[in-house]
């Protein structure tokens, strides 16, 4: 055993003995440092955001996308380019997010920089399309952009409401799903959310969830009064003496109000020209 050890030892010290004559071996040889965005999975370089997840008088959100060095770090400022892909973009700039600088600068000794890019949430078309932000790093005299798989990031947003889970529970005092009866329900019930009352103690938290419904129904039975005593919220009458209902803040997301001499009533009107009931 003590052969083995000394013999183990002597030829490690030729390994290193003889590594140490070597030459220096450089293992970076860039001029300049390489600049990436970062993401958990570098496959995927889509960013998924909806406004419909947040609360309903959200107008703009930003969303802070990392930026890396690949490289060294240095005491010095340096800049790095960003461009946004038009050919990809359906995005308006000014519109549906804050326009972008083409020139951004890393702090110094920093490795990271982290993206601001603010989506704005004003146009009703987001309430039915989806939209997309393509951003793109460019070289600059400072950093180069040598992996083209890890350059460039896509921002996937819409205000778009979906079907959830819990509304076919409730379909009974709901009737069938519309995105505009899920709005109107979220703007006036008091909740996101209903529960499953086939749920283990379900029942339990069924009054909860007939009081809101409740709430959503009277609403639907006099906007007038509610919007009186929300004045976030506006109802405008038009030439038509029907009605345009909206949140302030966004008023080019509203809708219509509109009168039925048949029954002598107001009807709310959703995305498929169907009378909202209560």
């Amino acid at each position: 055993m003590k052969k083995l050890n000394l013999l183990y030892l002597t030829m490690l010290w030729i390994f290193v003995f003889t590594a140490c004559t070597e030459d220096k071996v450089d293992i970076y040889h860039s001029n300049r440092d390489n600049i990436y965005f970062y993401f958990e999975n570098p496959e995927n370089n889509r960013i998924l955001f909806s406004f419909a997840d947040t609360t309903l008088d959200v107008v703009e959100v930003t969303l802070y996308l990392p930026v890396k060095i690949s490289g060294n770090r240095i005491p010095k400022m340096r800049s790095f380019h960003l461009e946004v892909v038009d050919s990809l973009t359906t995005a308006q700039s000014g519109l549906h997010y804050t326009p972008l600088s083409d020139t951004y600068t890393m702090e110094a000794d920093s490795g990271t920089f982290l993206l601001p890019v603010t989506l704005r949430n004003t146009d009703e078309i987001m309430m039915d399309s989806t939209l997309m932000l393509s951003l793109r790093l460019i070289d600059s005299e400072d950093f180069s952009t040598k992996f083209p798989h890890l350059i460039a990031a896509n921002i996937i947003f819409s205000s778009r409401l979906e079907e959830p889970d819990w509304w076919k529970f409730w379909m009974s005092e709901l009737g069938l799903y519309s995105r505009a009866k899920h709005y109107l329900f979220l703007v006036s019930s008091g909740t996101k959310a209903l529960h499953n009352p086939s749920a283990p103690d379900g029942f339990m938290l069924t009054p909860k969830a007939l009081y809101h419904i409740s709430e959503y129904k009277a609403f639907l039975n006099n906007p007038f009064t509610w919007t009186e005593n929300h004045p976030e919220y506006a109802l405008d009458k038009q030439a038509d003496n029907n009605y345009r209902f909206y949140l302030k803040t966004t008023p080019e997301k509203n809708y219509l109000l509109k009168w039925e001499s048949s029954v002598g009533k107001y009807y709310f009107v959703d995305e498929n020209g169907e009378n909202i009931l209560y």
